[in-house]
């Protein structure tokens, strides 16, 4: 029945497993893929709500059940919200944490100019 679903809509469930698999695959510190994610995860996500709404439709021209067809594209579009609201929430984390290694780099500068100017410093004292 799914594999059936899914020929009706296949073009669309490419794209649906496409997404899934770069979700699983992501790394936390990629903020553009997380970014690109994030937002193509919410356009799959309008579509397939769209293919849940248009269920009786879809379900009438292929014969098949209104209600199986339109649970099973429910769950393909809550998956893809799930996936951007997690890729969103990644995505700030992975900026933070540059703002925050910046700020350490621009602050262990200052350090080691500091330093090494007491070093001139004590040098040319003694």
């Amino acid at each position: 029945m799914k594999s059936d679903f899914e020929q009706i809509v296949k073009e669309d469930f490419e794209q649906y497993k496409n997404i899934s698999r770069r979700f699983k695959e992501v790394q936390m510190e990629n903020c553009a893929e997380l970014k690109e994610l994030t937002t193509d995860s919410w356009l799959l996500a309008t579509r397939w709500s769209e293919i849940q709404s248009l269920a009786s439709k879809i379900a009438q021209e292929n014969g098949i059940n209104k209600t199986d067809f339109g649970t099973w594209a429910y769950q393909k579009y809550r998956q893809l919200q799930e996936m951007h609201i997690t890729c969103r929430s990644w995505y700030r984390l992975a900026k933070e944490d540059e703002r925050t290694l910046k700020g350490l780099e621009i602050i262990w500068n200052q350090f080691c100019k500091k330093k090494k100017n007491v070093t001139i410093a004590k040098q040319h004292w003694t």
